[in-house]
Protein backbone atom coordinates (compact mmCIF):
# COMPACT_ATOMS: atom_id res chain seq x y z
CA UNK A 1 0.00 0.00 0.00
CA UNK A 2 2.67 2.03 0.96
CA UNK A 3 4.63 1.61 -2.44
CA UNK A 4 1.47 2.46 -4.72
CA UNK A 5 0.65 5.94 -2.33
CA UNK A 6 4.96 6.82 -3.28
CA UNK A 7 4.47 6.28 -7.26
CA UNK A 8 1.23 8.24 -7.12
CA UNK A 9 2.68 11.25 -5.41
CA UNK A 10 6.02 10.55 -8.03
CA UNK A 11 3.08 10.62 -11.01
CA UNK A 12 1.63 13.68 -9.53
CA UNK A 13 4.61 15.70 -9.28
CA UNK A 14 5.72 14.95 -12.38
CA UNK A 15 2.55 15.93 -14.24
CA UNK A 16 2.95 19.36 -12.50
CA UNK A 17 6.32 19.87 -13.74
CA UNK A 18 5.18 19.25 -16.65
CA UNK A 19 2.34 21.92 -16.56
CA UNK A 20 3.16 25.28 -17.97
CA UNK A 21 1.69 26.89 -14.63
CA UNK A 22 4.38 25.15 -12.64
CA UNK A 23 7.40 27.01 -14.91
CA UNK A 24 8.62 30.02 -13.45
CA UNK A 25 6.99 33.12 -15.22
CA UNK A 26 4.95 30.69 -16.94
CA UNK A 27 7.59 31.13 -19.42
CA UNK A 28 7.22 29.31 -23.39
CA UNK A 29 10.58 27.58 -23.90
CA UNK A 30 11.66 28.33 -27.27
CA UNK A 31 11.75 25.77 -29.93
CA UNK A 32 15.55 25.69 -30.72
CA UNK A 33 17.36 23.61 -28.20
CA UNK A 34 21.35 23.06 -27.73
CA UNK A 35 23.61 21.68 -25.35
CA UNK A 36 25.83 23.29 -23.01
CA UNK A 37 29.75 23.70 -23.83
CA UNK A 38 28.91 22.71 -27.26
CA UNK A 39 29.67 25.03 -30.08
CA UNK A 40 26.57 26.76 -31.79
CA UNK A 41 27.39 28.20 -34.78
CA UNK A 42 24.77 30.79 -36.20
CA UNK A 43 25.41 32.19 -39.50
CA UNK A 44 24.61 36.08 -40.74
CA UNK A 45 23.71 37.61 -44.15
CA UNK A 46 25.18 41.12 -44.91
CA UNK A 47 22.96 43.54 -46.65
CA UNK A 48 25.99 45.15 -47.84
CA UNK A 49 29.37 44.18 -50.12
CA UNK A 50 32.42 45.43 -48.39
CA UNK A 51 35.69 46.52 -50.31
CA UNK A 52 37.13 44.85 -47.47
CA UNK A 53 35.20 43.12 -45.22
CA UNK A 54 37.81 41.98 -42.55
CA UNK A 55 38.66 45.75 -42.02
CA UNK A 56 35.30 47.62 -42.62
CA UNK A 57 32.98 46.26 -40.29
CA UNK A 58 32.70 44.34 -36.77
CA UNK A 59 30.22 42.20 -35.58
CA UNK A 60 29.51 40.79 -32.00
CA UNK A 61 26.73 39.06 -30.84
CA UNK A 62 25.52 39.50 -27.21
CA UNK A 63 24.39 36.29 -25.34
CA UNK A 64 22.67 36.81 -22.45
CA UNK A 65 20.98 34.09 -19.88
CA UNK A 66 17.70 34.15 -17.91
CA UNK A 67 19.95 34.59 -14.96
CA UNK A 68 21.67 37.92 -16.27
CA UNK A 69 24.99 36.16 -17.12
CA UNK A 70 26.11 37.64 -20.19
CA UNK A 71 28.68 37.20 -22.51
CA UNK A 72 29.96 38.94 -25.56
CA UNK A 73 31.18 36.89 -28.71
CA UNK A 74 33.44 38.68 -31.70
CA UNK A 75 31.88 37.16 -34.74
CA UNK A 76 34.08 36.43 -38.07
CA UNK A 77 33.95 37.45 -41.79
CA UNK A 78 33.82 34.07 -43.01
CA UNK A 79 33.93 34.87 -46.82
CA UNK A 80 31.56 36.66 -49.28
CA UNK A 81 28.50 38.38 -47.05
CA UNK A 82 28.20 35.93 -44.27
CA UNK A 83 29.77 36.81 -41.18
CA UNK A 84 29.65 33.82 -38.39
CA UNK A 85 29.26 33.94 -34.76
CA UNK A 86 30.43 30.36 -32.54
CA UNK A 87 28.91 30.14 -28.60
CA UNK A 88 29.23 27.20 -26.53
CA UNK A 89 26.89 28.16 -23.53
CA UNK A 90 28.14 27.92 -20.02
CA UNK A 91 24.50 27.32 -18.23
CA UNK A 92 21.66 25.70 -19.10
CA UNK A 93 18.30 27.02 -19.12
CA UNK A 94 17.07 30.03 -21.67
CA UNK A 95 19.30 32.41 -23.65
CA UNK A 96 18.81 35.13 -25.93
CA UNK A 97 20.91 37.20 -28.10
CA UNK A 98 21.40 40.31 -30.12
CA UNK A 99 23.56 41.36 -32.89
CA UNK A 100 25.90 44.30 -33.04
CA UNK A 101 27.49 45.81 -35.72
CA UNK A 102 29.61 48.58 -36.51
CA UNK A 103 27.90 49.81 -39.43
CA UNK A 104 24.00 50.40 -38.05
CA UNK A 105 22.55 50.39 -41.32
CA UNK A 106 23.91 46.96 -42.35
CA UNK A 107 19.79 45.11 -40.85
CA UNK A 108 21.31 42.03 -42.25
CA UNK A 109 24.01 42.36 -39.60
CA UNK A 110 23.12 44.41 -36.93
CA UNK A 111 20.19 44.07 -34.47
CA UNK A 112 19.52 40.84 -35.23
CA UNK A 113 17.85 38.58 -31.93
CA UNK A 114 16.32 35.37 -30.91
CA UNK A 115 16.58 33.04 -28.00
CA UNK A 116 17.36 29.31 -27.44
CA UNK A 117 16.68 26.41 -24.96
CA UNK A 118 20.29 25.12 -23.87
CA UNK A 119 19.58 21.37 -21.92
CA UNK A 120 22.46 19.47 -20.24
CA UNK A 121 24.80 17.77 -21.66
CA UNK A 122 24.36 13.78 -21.23
CA UNK A 123 26.89 12.32 -23.19
CA UNK A 124 30.39 10.58 -21.76
CA UNK A 125 33.14 12.87 -22.36
CA UNK A 126 34.31 14.84 -19.18
CA UNK A 127 34.91 17.91 -20.77
CA UNK A 128 31.29 18.38 -21.63
CA UNK A 129 30.20 16.93 -18.75
CA UNK A 130 32.27 19.54 -16.20
CA UNK A 131 33.17 22.76 -18.55
CA UNK A 132 36.00 24.00 -20.12
CA UNK A 133 39.23 24.01 -18.53
CA UNK A 134 40.05 27.07 -16.49
CA UNK A 135 43.16 27.98 -13.79
CA UNK A 136 42.17 28.92 -10.20
CA UNK A 137 44.12 31.09 -8.12
CA UNK A 138 46.21 29.54 -5.86
CA UNK A 139 45.83 25.88 -7.36
CA UNK A 140 49.02 24.86 -9.07
CA UNK A 141 46.66 22.56 -11.67
CA UNK A 142 44.19 22.94 -14.22
CA UNK A 143 40.63 22.04 -13.26
CA UNK A 144 37.44 21.70 -15.18
CA UNK A 145 34.97 24.65 -14.90
CA UNK A 146 33.38 22.41 -12.21
CA UNK A 147 36.64 22.70 -10.14
CA UNK A 148 37.50 18.52 -10.81
CA UNK A 149 41.27 18.36 -11.46
CA UNK A 150 42.15 18.18 -15.16
CA UNK A 151 44.59 15.72 -15.75
CA UNK A 152 46.84 17.46 -18.87
CA UNK A 153 48.70 14.46 -21.05
CA UNK A 154 49.50 16.49 -24.55
CA UNK A 155 50.50 15.72 -28.37
CA UNK A 156 52.47 17.84 -30.39
CA UNK A 157 51.35 18.65 -33.85
CA UNK A 158 53.61 21.68 -34.77
CA UNK A 159 52.29 21.79 -38.57
CA UNK A 160 48.38 20.60 -37.83
CA UNK A 161 46.99 21.97 -40.80
CA UNK A 162 49.53 19.96 -43.03
CA UNK A 163 48.74 16.57 -42.19
CA UNK A 164 46.20 14.86 -44.52
CA UNK A 165 42.70 15.40 -42.33
CA UNK A 166 41.69 11.69 -42.69
CA UNK A 167 44.98 10.73 -41.33
CA UNK A 168 44.81 13.00 -38.64
CA UNK A 169 41.64 11.74 -37.50
CA UNK A 170 43.33 8.17 -37.56
CA UNK A 171 46.19 9.45 -35.46
CA UNK A 172 43.80 11.55 -33.01
CA UNK A 173 41.45 8.32 -32.36
CA UNK A 174 44.36 6.50 -31.26
CA UNK A 175 45.74 9.25 -28.95
CA UNK A 176 42.15 9.35 -27.54
CA UNK A 177 42.05 5.51 -26.78
CA UNK A 178 45.64 6.07 -24.99
CA UNK A 179 44.13 8.81 -22.56
CA UNK A 180 45.35 11.69 -24.11
CA UNK A 181 43.97 14.66 -22.98
CA UNK A 182 45.82 17.55 -24.99
CA UNK A 183 46.38 18.43 -28.23
CA UNK A 184 49.42 20.97 -28.75
CA UNK A 185 49.72 22.96 -32.06
CA UNK A 186 51.13 25.13 -33.98
CA UNK A 187 49.51 26.40 -37.20
CA UNK A 188 52.84 25.57 -39.30
CA UNK A 189 52.13 25.69 -43.28
CA UNK A 190 48.28 26.72 -42.45
CA UNK A 191 48.15 27.97 -46.22
CA UNK A 192 46.43 31.36 -45.24
CA UNK A 193 48.62 34.33 -46.45
CA UNK A 194 48.08 36.92 -43.55
CA UNK A 195 50.88 39.74 -44.48
CA UNK A 196 48.25 41.42 -46.62
CA UNK A 197 45.45 41.21 -44.77
CA UNK A 198 42.41 38.74 -44.65
CA UNK A 199 41.69 37.63 -47.99
CA UNK A 200 39.23 35.47 -49.78
CA UNK A 201 41.78 33.41 -50.29
CA UNK A 202 42.10 32.55 -46.67
CA UNK A 203 39.27 31.33 -46.56
CA UNK A 204 39.33 27.76 -47.73
CA UNK A 205 42.64 27.82 -45.56
CA UNK A 206 40.88 28.73 -42.39
CA UNK A 207 38.06 26.12 -42.83
CA UNK A 208 40.60 23.05 -43.24
CA UNK A 209 42.08 24.22 -39.75
CA UNK A 210 38.40 24.79 -38.64
CA UNK A 211 38.08 21.12 -39.76
CA UNK A 212 41.39 20.25 -37.48
CA UNK A 213 39.19 22.30 -34.19
CA UNK A 214 35.99 20.80 -34.52
CA UNK A 215 37.44 17.40 -34.77
CA UNK A 216 39.25 17.66 -31.77
CA UNK A 217 36.15 19.10 -30.08
CA UNK A 218 34.20 16.40 -31.13
CA UNK A 219 36.82 13.32 -29.54
CA UNK A 220 35.94 15.83 -26.14
CA UNK A 221 40.48 16.53 -26.65
CA UNK A 222 41.64 20.06 -25.55
CA UNK A 223 43.13 22.12 -28.09
CA UNK A 224 46.37 23.92 -26.88
CA UNK A 225 46.87 25.83 -29.82
CA UNK A 226 49.11 29.06 -30.39
CA UNK A 227 47.80 31.84 -32.81
CA UNK A 228 48.54 32.63 -36.46
CA UNK A 229 52.25 32.18 -37.91
CA UNK A 230 55.07 30.82 -37.25
CA UNK A 231 56.99 33.05 -34.20
CA UNK A 232 59.22 35.10 -36.09
CA UNK A 233 56.96 36.57 -38.69
CA UNK A 234 56.14 39.26 -36.31
CA UNK A 235 59.79 40.17 -36.93
CA UNK A 236 60.85 40.14 -40.52
CA UNK A 237 56.89 41.26 -41.43
CA UNK A 238 57.05 43.78 -38.41
CA UNK A 239 55.67 46.59 -40.88
CA UNK A 240 53.12 44.67 -42.04
CA UNK A 241 51.46 44.22 -38.44
CA UNK A 242 51.18 47.27 -37.08
CA UNK A 243 49.39 46.91 -33.05
CA UNK A 244 45.24 48.21 -34.88
CA UNK A 245 46.14 44.84 -37.39
CA UNK A 246 47.59 42.57 -34.73
CA UNK A 247 44.45 43.45 -32.85
CA UNK A 248 41.74 42.80 -35.36
CA UNK A 249 44.01 39.50 -36.22
CA UNK A 250 43.89 38.54 -32.32
CA UNK A 251 40.08 39.08 -32.06
CA UNK A 252 39.24 37.14 -35.60
CA UNK A 253 41.17 34.08 -34.10
CA UNK A 254 39.19 34.33 -30.79
CA UNK A 255 36.15 35.15 -32.86
CA UNK A 256 36.58 31.44 -35.06
CA UNK A 257 37.86 29.59 -31.97
CA UNK A 258 37.36 30.58 -28.43
CA UNK A 259 33.84 28.36 -28.82
CA UNK A 260 35.76 25.11 -28.57
CA UNK A 261 37.68 23.60 -25.51
CA UNK A 262 41.11 24.95 -26.01
CA UNK A 263 43.98 26.96 -24.39
CA UNK A 264 45.90 29.98 -25.93
CA UNK A 265 49.81 29.24 -26.25
CA UNK A 266 51.06 32.62 -28.16
CA UNK A 267 53.58 31.58 -30.58
CA UNK A 268 55.99 29.05 -30.24
CA UNK A 269 59.35 30.00 -27.77
CA UNK A 270 57.96 33.42 -28.06
CA UNK A 271 58.71 34.29 -23.99
CA UNK A 272 61.37 35.55 -23.62
CA UNK A 273 62.47 37.42 -26.93
CA UNK A 274 62.64 34.27 -29.45
CA UNK A 275 66.76 33.50 -28.67
CA UNK A 276 67.11 37.44 -28.78
CA UNK A 277 65.18 38.05 -32.07
CA UNK A 278 63.29 40.61 -29.91
CA UNK A 279 63.47 43.21 -27.48
CA UNK A 280 62.01 41.46 -24.67
CA UNK A 281 60.10 44.62 -23.56
CA UNK A 282 58.96 45.30 -27.01
CA UNK A 283 58.36 42.00 -28.46
CA UNK A 284 55.03 42.52 -30.15
CA UNK A 285 53.92 38.55 -29.14
CA UNK A 286 52.86 40.25 -25.57
CA UNK A 287 50.72 42.43 -27.48
CA UNK A 288 48.96 39.47 -28.88
CA UNK A 289 48.62 37.57 -26.00
CA UNK A 290 46.84 41.17 -24.10
CA UNK A 291 44.12 41.10 -27.47
CA UNK A 292 43.65 37.23 -27.32
CA UNK A 293 42.90 37.91 -23.40
CA UNK A 294 40.64 40.70 -23.97
CA UNK A 295 38.53 39.33 -26.30
CA UNK A 296 38.33 35.88 -24.86
CA UNK A 297 34.91 35.57 -23.09
CA UNK A 298 35.68 32.37 -21.22
CA UNK A 299 38.96 33.28 -20.07
CA UNK A 300 40.28 30.16 -21.15
CA UNK A 301 44.22 29.51 -19.95
CA UNK A 302 46.61 31.72 -21.78
CA UNK A 303 50.08 31.08 -21.69
CA UNK A 304 53.22 31.98 -23.80
CA UNK A 305 55.39 28.93 -25.22
CA UNK A 306 58.72 29.19 -23.47
CA UNK A 307 62.48 29.30 -24.46
CA UNK A 308 64.80 26.45 -23.63
CA UNK A 309 65.28 26.70 -19.74
CA UNK A 310 68.76 27.32 -19.70
CA UNK A 311 67.42 30.96 -21.45
CA UNK A 312 64.29 31.51 -19.79
CA UNK A 313 62.40 30.18 -16.75
CA UNK A 314 59.44 31.91 -14.61
CA UNK A 315 61.73 34.58 -12.89
CA UNK A 316 62.81 35.90 -16.12
CA UNK A 317 59.59 35.47 -17.99
CA UNK A 318 59.17 39.00 -20.17
CA UNK A 319 55.59 37.55 -19.99
CA UNK A 320 54.56 36.93 -15.91
CA UNK A 321 52.40 40.77 -15.64
CA UNK A 322 50.64 40.23 -19.21
CA UNK A 323 47.11 40.43 -18.71
CA UNK A 324 45.96 37.13 -18.85
CA UNK A 325 48.76 34.73 -18.65
CA UNK A 326 48.00 32.28 -16.05
CA UNK A 327 50.17 29.29 -16.69
CA UNK A 328 53.48 28.45 -18.09
CA UNK A 329 54.26 26.21 -20.99
CA UNK A 330 57.81 25.16 -20.12
CA UNK A 331 60.68 23.71 -22.49
CA UNK A 332 62.91 21.36 -20.57
CA UNK A 333 64.36 18.25 -21.27
CA UNK A 334 65.86 16.99 -17.68
CA UNK A 335 69.02 14.83 -17.67
CA UNK A 336 67.98 11.53 -18.27
CA UNK A 337 72.17 9.82 -17.20
CA UNK A 338 72.26 11.44 -13.57
CA UNK A 339 70.02 13.60 -11.38
CA UNK A 340 67.99 15.92 -12.83
CA UNK A 341 68.55 19.64 -12.16
CA UNK A 342 65.97 20.32 -9.28
CA UNK A 343 66.89 24.13 -9.61
CA UNK A 344 64.75 24.24 -12.80
CA UNK A 345 61.33 22.69 -11.29
CA UNK A 346 61.84 24.78 -8.05
CA UNK A 347 62.18 28.02 -10.15
CA UNK A 348 58.80 27.72 -11.16
CA UNK A 349 57.51 26.35 -7.68
CA UNK A 350 59.31 29.66 -5.79
CA UNK A 351 58.56 32.15 -8.75
CA UNK A 352 56.06 31.17 -10.78
CA UNK A 353 52.86 33.68 -9.24
CA UNK A 354 51.44 30.30 -7.81
CA UNK A 355 50.18 29.73 -11.78
CA UNK A 356 50.03 26.27 -13.67
CA UNK A 357 53.34 24.89 -14.57
CA UNK A 358 53.20 22.23 -17.53
CA UNK A 359 56.11 20.20 -19.50
CA UNK A 360 54.86 21.98 -22.37
CA UNK A 361 57.85 20.56 -24.99
CA UNK A 362 60.97 17.81 -24.07
CA UNK A 363 63.09 15.68 -26.06
CA UNK A 364 60.76 14.28 -28.99
CA UNK A 365 60.39 10.60 -28.68
CA UNK A 366 62.77 9.28 -31.63
CA UNK A 367 64.23 12.65 -32.59
CA UNK A 368 66.39 13.19 -29.25
CA UNK A 369 65.46 10.84 -26.75
CA UNK A 370 64.09 6.99 -26.80
CA UNK A 371 60.89 4.99 -25.34
CA UNK A 372 62.47 5.46 -21.80
CA UNK A 373 63.35 9.28 -22.30
CA UNK A 374 60.05 10.44 -23.43
CA UNK A 375 58.64 8.09 -20.58
CA UNK A 376 60.90 9.41 -17.96
CA UNK A 377 60.12 13.17 -18.77
CA UNK A 378 56.16 12.49 -17.80
CA UNK A 379 57.07 11.18 -14.43
CA UNK A 380 59.66 14.26 -13.55
CA UNK A 381 57.11 16.50 -14.69
CA UNK A 382 53.92 15.55 -12.53
CA UNK A 383 56.77 14.48 -9.58
CA UNK A 384 58.39 18.01 -9.56
CA UNK A 385 54.98 20.13 -9.13
CA UNK A 386 54.87 20.33 -13.74
CA UNK A 387 51.00 19.25 -13.40
CA UNK A 388 51.23 18.12 -17.29
CA UNK A 389 53.54 16.89 -20.11
CA UNK A 390 54.00 17.75 -23.81
CA UNK A 391 55.04 14.48 -25.16
CA UNK A 392 55.67 13.98 -28.77
CA UNK A 393 56.91 11.44 -31.59
CA UNK A 394 58.57 11.46 -34.76
CA UNK A 395 56.72 12.41 -38.21
CA UNK A 396 53.64 13.35 -35.51
CA UNK A 397 55.18 16.30 -33.82
CA UNK A 398 56.27 17.76 -37.33
CA UNK A 399 54.41 15.76 -40.14
CA UNK A 400 57.14 15.20 -42.98
CA UNK A 401 59.79 16.82 -40.82
CA UNK A 402 63.25 17.47 -42.67
CA UNK A 403 63.90 19.20 -39.46
CA UNK A 404 67.37 17.63 -37.48
CA UNK A 405 66.78 14.20 -39.69
CA UNK A 406 69.98 13.94 -41.47
CA UNK A 407 72.79 13.55 -38.74
CA UNK A 408 72.22 11.10 -35.59
CA UNK A 409 71.60 12.86 -32.54
CA UNK A 410 73.78 12.11 -28.76
CA UNK A 411 71.48 13.59 -25.68
CA UNK A 412 71.99 12.11 -22.59
CA UNK A 413 74.36 9.19 -23.44
CA UNK A 414 71.00 8.36 -25.49
CA UNK A 415 71.60 7.96 -29.32
CA UNK A 416 68.79 8.38 -32.04
CA UNK A 417 70.35 7.08 -35.09
CA UNK A 418 69.04 9.10 -39.05
CA UNK A 419 66.73 5.56 -39.04
CA UNK A 420 64.90 6.26 -35.96
CA UNK A 421 64.22 9.88 -36.89
CA UNK A 422 62.64 8.93 -40.18
CA UNK A 423 60.35 6.60 -38.78
CA UNK A 424 56.39 7.31 -39.81
CA UNK A 425 53.77 8.17 -38.00
CA UNK A 426 51.72 4.47 -38.39
CA UNK A 427 54.95 2.92 -36.05
CA UNK A 428 55.30 6.22 -33.93
CA UNK A 429 51.80 5.87 -33.52
CA UNK A 430 52.29 2.92 -31.26
CA UNK A 431 55.14 3.30 -29.88
CA UNK A 432 54.95 1.67 -26.30
CA UNK A 433 55.62 5.40 -24.52
CA UNK A 434 51.67 6.21 -26.02
CA UNK A 435 50.47 3.33 -24.26
CA UNK A 436 52.71 4.49 -20.87
CA UNK A 437 51.13 7.76 -21.11
CA UNK A 438 47.98 6.15 -20.14
CA UNK A 439 49.34 4.21 -17.66
CA UNK A 440 50.98 6.92 -15.89
CA UNK A 441 47.45 8.90 -16.12
CA UNK A 442 45.35 6.02 -14.65
CA UNK A 443 48.34 5.41 -11.52
CA UNK A 444 48.71 9.18 -10.74
CA UNK A 445 44.85 10.00 -11.31
CA UNK A 446 44.09 6.77 -8.49
CA UNK A 447 46.84 8.32 -6.38
CA UNK A 448 45.27 11.64 -6.41
CA UNK A 449 48.25 13.33 -8.00
CA UNK A 450 46.86 16.78 -7.24
CA UNK A 451 47.15 16.30 -3.76
CA UNK A 452 51.54 15.10 -3.91
CA UNK A 453 53.71 17.80 -2.99
CA UNK A 454 57.40 18.08 -4.99
CA UNK A 455 60.00 17.57 -2.26
CA UNK A 456 63.05 18.33 -4.99
CA UNK A 457 66.27 17.34 -3.27
CA UNK A 458 65.20 18.15 0.33
CA UNK A 459 66.86 15.73 2.60
CA UNK A 460 64.20 15.71 5.41
CA UNK A 461 61.87 13.64 3.22
CA UNK A 462 64.30 11.54 1.20
CA UNK A 463 68.22 10.30 1.23
CA UNK A 464 69.76 8.70 -2.01
CA UNK A 465 72.14 5.85 -2.37
CA UNK A 466 73.09 6.59 -5.69
CA UNK A 467 70.15 6.94 -7.25
CA UNK A 468 68.28 9.08 -10.08
CA UNK A 469 64.99 10.22 -8.23
CA UNK A 470 62.07 12.43 -8.04
CA UNK A 471 59.81 12.66 -4.90
CA UNK A 472 56.51 13.97 -4.12
CA UNK A 473 53.99 13.47 -1.24
CA UNK A 474 50.94 14.00 0.17
CA UNK A 475 52.64 14.89 4.03
CA UNK A 476 53.46 11.82 5.17
CA UNK A 477 50.48 9.71 4.06
CA UNK A 478 51.23 9.35 0.50
CA UNK A 479 55.16 9.04 -0.90
CA UNK A 480 55.68 8.44 -4.34
CA UNK A 481 59.42 7.95 -5.98
CA UNK A 482 60.26 7.34 -9.35
CA UNK A 483 63.49 6.01 -9.56
CA UNK A 484 65.64 6.25 -13.10
CA UNK A 485 68.96 5.17 -12.17
CA UNK A 486 70.29 2.06 -14.67
CA UNK A 487 70.94 -0.40 -11.42
CA UNK A 488 68.79 -1.22 -8.61
CA UNK A 489 70.03 1.30 -5.87
CA UNK A 490 67.36 3.68 -4.04
CA UNK A 491 67.85 4.93 -0.77
CA UNK A 492 65.56 5.79 2.39
CA UNK A 493 62.53 7.46 3.28
CA UNK A 494 61.74 9.98 5.74
CA UNK A 495 59.44 11.96 8.03
CA UNK A 496 57.86 9.05 8.35
CA UNK A 497 54.77 8.15 10.92
CA UNK A 498 55.34 5.53 13.22
CA UNK A 499 52.33 3.41 11.26
CA UNK A 500 51.70 0.83 9.24
CA UNK A 501 52.43 1.70 5.26
CA UNK A 502 51.40 -0.21 1.95
CA UNK A 503 54.64 -0.29 -0.24
CA UNK A 504 54.38 -1.04 -4.08
CA UNK A 505 56.02 -1.16 -6.68
CA UNK A 506 54.56 0.13 -10.15
CA UNK A 507 56.23 -1.03 -13.16
CA UNK A 508 55.76 2.64 -15.55
CA UNK A 509 56.25 0.21 -18.59
CA UNK A 510 53.82 -2.36 -18.27
CA UNK A 511 51.12 -0.59 -16.11
CA UNK A 512 51.31 -2.69 -13.33
CA UNK A 513 52.10 -3.00 -9.58
CA UNK A 514 54.16 -6.20 -9.27
CA UNK A 515 55.79 -6.32 -5.67
CA UNK A 516 53.23 -5.05 -2.57
CA UNK A 517 53.89 -5.37 1.31
CA UNK A 518 52.95 -3.90 4.30
CA UNK A 519 55.87 -2.66 6.89
CA UNK A 520 55.41 -1.01 10.16
CA UNK A 521 57.65 2.16 11.11
CA UNK A 522 59.10 2.77 14.03
CA UNK A 523 61.85 5.50 14.01
CA UNK A 524 60.41 7.40 11.25
CA UNK A 525 62.29 5.88 8.47
CA UNK A 526 62.55 3.11 5.86
CA UNK A 527 65.26 1.88 4.13
CA UNK A 528 63.91 1.08 0.68
CA UNK A 529 66.54 -1.92 -0.94
CA UNK A 530 67.16 -2.89 -4.14
CA UNK A 531 64.31 -2.29 -6.93
CA UNK A 532 62.97 -4.94 -8.64
CA UNK A 533 65.17 -4.62 -11.74
CA UNK A 534 67.76 -1.77 -13.38
CA UNK A 535 64.91 -0.47 -15.36
CA UNK A 536 62.71 2.82 -14.07
CA UNK A 537 60.51 1.83 -11.40
CA UNK A 538 57.56 3.75 -8.87
CA UNK A 539 57.79 3.09 -5.25
CA UNK A 540 54.82 3.95 -3.44
CA UNK A 541 53.86 4.44 0.57
CA UNK A 542 50.73 4.74 1.70
CA UNK A 543 50.23 4.98 5.15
Amino acid sequence: MKRGIRIFFVIVLFAALLHPGCRKDNEILPDTVYTQWQVIEMNFTSDKTYQDAFNDVDLDVIFTHKDGTQLKMPAFWNGGNTWTVRFAPTLTGVWSYKTVCTDEDNSGLHNQTGDFLCKKYEGSLDIYKWGFIKTIPGKRYFTYNNGSPFFYIGDMHANLPAIDLDDFKTIIDKRVEQGFTVIQSEPLEAGYDLSDGVTEDDMVHFRNLDDRFKYLAEKGLVHANSQFFFVSTLNWAGSKYPDSYLEKLSRYWVARYSAYPVMWTTAQECDNDFYNEFDINTNPWKKVATYIHKYDPYNHPLTAHMEYVSYTDASNSSFRDVPGHSWWAVQWSARKNGQLNFEIPEDFRAHGQFKVTILYEGSFDYLWTNHFGARMQGWTAFLNGMYGYGYGAADIWLYNSTYNMDVPTTRDGITITVEMKHTKWPESLEFETAYQMGYMKDFLTKNQWWELAPRFNDSRWFEPDNSYYSIASKGSDIYMIYFYNPDRKTGRVKNLENAAYTVEWFNPRTGKVEESKTVTINDGRYIIGDKPDIYDWVLTMKK
